[in-house]
């Protein structure tokens, strides 16, 4: 028996699935390539091992009874088994349930919305001879996929690499804005940026509608609002505080109706930015599971925010120099 399709991206190993070199950013395990290939206790081992030789980048079985987990069927594992005196002989024609009992491998299992950092380490802690098997990953709606472990730890080391990346992204990023007339291109690299170390689903610039911001108005990251700080708890909560406010669930928070943000959002930060004259709207980062936002990356999208407010004091004054200009003409 094959599960149902899960949300499951069809990718698991690096130069295979991201030929470009270019890896995406995770919010949580639940967003890496994940594998759901799962099969009754009661399947033949022969198929399993066809389906395995077949898609070289599957790392295992999960084995189930009805909607039970009964176990997984690490590929290594099964191979070498398989391939030792009489493992042919003894296995293959059999159900596979008979290989899941000679293996004794343990489940190891992480809640899909688990950030990169705390499941590698908790994973690594695993005893030696499982250090590398797969890891279930555990959906909220009980449905379950397989994580290879490879997978998990190159995702870790592009986090590290993004965190040393994104010094070369601020000096850009700086650079730009020193400029006459850094352009709106300068918002997504601001938001690209900050997504390398503050990772997220969504990003939503919401500023107070006016004339001066109106050439935003087609940026897909910016939405202009007529009364959005005044007319909602959630951000009375962050002009108040004039700093960042994030909430782990949204579903838990009944003020939440009539944010603007979407609706499969879970967990959200909200920054103020400002322009030289104040508070004029916030930055909105939206993550599609629970997985909250931590301090320090608060503290780095404070960082970026700034940039922002730097942003909308330049093309403020671009405004300002306009309106006099065409005045005295």
């Amino acid at each position: 028996m094959h599960s149902s399709p899960m949300r499951v991206n069809p990718v698991p190993h690096y130069l295979n699935i991201f030929p470009t070199g270019h890896i995406p950013v995770p919010v949580c395990i639940g967003d890496l390539p994940l594998s759901n290939y799962m099969v009754s206790y009661d399947t033949l081992a022969e198929k399993v091992v066809n389906h395995l030789r077949e898609n070289p980048l599957v790392p295992g079985a999960v084995v189930t009874q009805g909607k039970r987990l009964l176990g997984v069927l690490p590929r290594h594992k099964m191979f070498e088994r398989l391939g030792r005196r009489y493992g042919v002989e003894l296995f293959l024609t059999k159900p596979v349930g008979d290989l899941l009992m000679e293996l004794h491998t343990d489940v190891f299992s992480l809640k899909s919305q688990l950030p990169i950092n705390t499941a590698a380490k908790l994973a690594l802690s695993r005893s030696q001879d499982g250090t590398y098997d797969p890891i279930v990953v555990e959906y909220d709606d009980g449905n379950y996929a397989l994580l290879d472990m490879y997978v998990l730890l190159l995702s870790q080391s592009q986090l590290l690499s993004n965190m040393n990346g994104v010094i070369s992204s601020l000096n850009d990023i700086e650079t730009i804005l020193s400029s006459e007339s850094p352009g709106r291109n300068i918002l997504e690299l601001i938001l690209e940026s900050l997504r390398l170390v503050a990772p997220y689903h969504e990003a939503e610039i919401i500023i107070q509608n006016n004339s001066t911001y109106e050439s935003l108005r087609s940026n897909e990251h910016v939405k202009l609002l007529d009364d959005p700080l005044r007319s909602n708890e959630i951000y009375r909560s962050v002009l108040t505080m004039s700093q960042p406010f994030s909430i782990e669930d949204v579903r838990m928070v009944p003020a939440w109706n009539g944010v603007y943000a979407s609706s499969n959002t879970r967990s959200w930060m909200g920054i103020p930015v400002t322009d030289q004259n104040g508070i004029v709207g916030l930055l909105a980062l939206s993550r599609f599971s629970v997985s909250p936002f931590n301090n320090n990356e608060k503290e780095m999208a404070q960082v970026f925010a700034r940039y922002i407010n730097t942003f909308l004091i330049n093309l403020t004054r671009q405004t300002e120099r306009r309106y006099i200009y065409n005045k005295v003409i």
